[in-house]
């Protein structure tokens, strides 16, 4: 038996002396058989059952079979009862607490009494259970430096909080003239309901950024996918013209690329961003749930802490993931191509066509800039030549010479797009032009003069009205017209929606102000030309449905 002199190497020693050899573990009603070993009584009788009666060990055979050995099993239990005992001292180690009662040998406190100031065993908290005026003291888990709890002006516990001073203080003190006294576990209650608000706010913060993560990274797999379609539409039109188109075929790349590292660079600075913030949340969630987890109102109360300003942090409401694209610099490679190749590089159109309709404008007609013979629908949405001027008001921003009309749209920023629906007119002009440009006169429609304007004229005869005009080839007569304007990239490209063609890009343009529509359907002649220009409704691409 192992006494309170031995050793931890002379006590382990011991155990594995008292342990079965069948089994493993400690005896349970030791058995010793003639040759001397010792099993378990269950052990042994299970060995029997499957062999002869031999000793498992030395294989001696055995007369009959063995009582428990009750000396053996005496040993064991005060074996146990000694390291039952040994685990209740005081060791010193972090986290225990020392009983104030235990004389020569200190045991574990079990519980700390905040009116008594002092900890105790489990022998000495008896008292507190069977004794009538010890029943109303507050006890806590084991604490360490009872004497924090005391007032270190009068000796007395700590059982009252001031709200004016926020400290704890004892009665003593209140006697003293302090004013607005609640007692500590009232001061424990608000200030913990007060923490679990915040961590409610925090946790919700943590989760609405989350959330954003969440949509970032799936804007950016889904723009990444469409890329890499992009991406091999693009080679496979290259394909087709290798040698030529080789050096093209990087140019056209490279945007897509750089874009590309952009928008991830982009996304993964605001993820960064974001977990960092979570990261910082979720450290003050972690330090309220500390506090709350606190029984000892002294303790929760001293170590209370300057709660998080909700306004510190960033609000992400407004924070956007720019998954746009630009389209300027792939139609000026487009542009600079040999025409031997022209007609495989139109493939390309596909990719801008699928993309442009995600930025489509409501694009309405301005009754105040129309000339006098043109007549526009009530919805603003057609016009037409009514064949005789109108009377009413030639103010500036009216056109008088030519058959014209503005959108109300200021374009200032971003992409728009809309469509037209020319039909069979034998001539219109569509296009955009500078807000504040000249409308008195016979005007000259190109860049220089803040317009940029395709033109139909003569039922087959198709231009770019640039300085000098450039006349376009078109394979085919155009039902519907797509506009398109990147604002910030400077570029003004047209389409042939029906055969999802690409028609004409003004690039490099200066707007430097606001721009707006610009429309003309061209006078009637002869009954002919008389239909209006439509602006239709955009359907939207199957990318775009795929993507809502």
């Amino acid at each position: 038996m192992a006494s309170a002199q031995e050793s931890p190497r002379e006590t382990c020693m011991l155990e594995n002396h008292l342990k079965c050899s069948i089994c493993m573990e400690t005896f349970q009603d030791p058995v010793t058989a003639g040759c001397g070993h010792s099993f378990c009584e269950k052990c042994l009788d299970c060995s029997l059952m499957i062999t002869d009666p031999r000793c498992p060990l030395c294989k001696e055979h055995l007369s009959k079979t063995p009582k428990v050995n009750i000396v053996l099993r005496t040993v064991v239990e005060q074996m146990i009862k000694t390291q039952q005992k040994d685990d209740n001292e005081y060791t010193g180690a972090p986290g225990e607490v020392a009983c104030d009662i235990c004389t020569e040998r200190k045991l574990k406190a079990k519980k700390s009494c905040l009116v008594c100031l002092a900890s105790y065993c489990p022998a000495h908290l008896d008292n507190h259970s069977s004794t009538k005026r010890l029943k109303g003291h507050k006890l806590v888990e084991p604490v360490e430096n009872l004497d924090e709890r005391a007032c270190l002006q009068h000796g007395r516990p700590l059982e009252l909080y001031s709200t004016k001073k926020e400290t704890c203080i004892c009665v003593s003190c209140m006697d003293e003239g302090q004013e607005e006294v609640v007692s500590t576990e009232d001061a424990w209650n608000k200030k913990k309901a007060k923490l679990e608000n915040t961590k409610t706010e925090l946790q919700e913060k943590v989760n609405n950024r989350r959330k954003q993560v969440d949509e970032i990274n799936a804007s950016l797999k889904s723009c990444k996918e469409q890329m890499d379609n992009e991406w091999f539409d693009i080679e496979a039109v290259f394909a087709a013209v290798v040698v030529i188109v080789e050096r093209a075929q990087a140019a056209a790349l490279q945007p897509l690329k750089d874009r590309r590292q952009a928008m991830e660079k982009e996304a993964k600075d605001l993820i960064e961003e974001l977990e960092a913030e979570i990261s910082k949340l979720e450290k003050n969630i972690s330090e309220i749930d500390d506090m709350s987890a606190l029984e000892d109102h002294i303790h929760f109360l001293q170590s209370y802490p300057n709660l998080p300003e909700m306004d510190n942090f960033k609000d992400w409401t407004e924070v956007e993931f720019d998954t746009s694209l630009t389209f300027g610099t792939m139609r000026r490679t487009v542009n600079a191509l040999l025409e031997e190749i022209q007609q495989e590089l139109e493939k390309l159109t596909n990719i801008e066509l699928q993309r442009v309709p995600k930025f489509t404008v409501d694009v309405k007609l301005d009754p105040t800039t129309a000339h006098r013979c043109l007549v526009l629908s009530d919805d603003g949405k057609e016009v037409k030549d009514g064949g005789e001027e109108k009377e009413g008001n030639s103010g500036p921003e009216r056109f008088d010479i030519f058959a014209s009309v503005l959108g109300v749209n200021k374009l200032i920023s971003g992409k728009s797009y809309w469509e037209v629906v020319v039909s069979n007119k034998t001539g219109w002009d569509l296009g955009v032009a500078r807000d504040d440009t000249d409308r008195k006169g016979r005007l000259s429609l190109n860049p220089d003069h803040g317009y940029w304007v395709i033109v139909h004229y003569e039922d087959k005869k198709y231009a770019a009205l640039t300085a000098p005009p450039v006349r376009l080839s078109l394979k085919e007569k155009p039902k519907k017209v797509g506009v398109f304007v990147d604002y910030d990239e400077g570029l003004v490209s047209f389409y042939d929606v029906t055969a999802q063609s690409h028609i004409y890009s003004f690039t490099e343009c200066s707007f430097n102000t606001k721009i707006v529509p610009y429309f003309s359907p061209h006078r009637k002649q002869d009954e002919k030309n008389t239909d209006p220009l439509i602006i239709s409704v955009v359907k939207p691409s199957v990318q775009d449905m795929d993507m809502s």
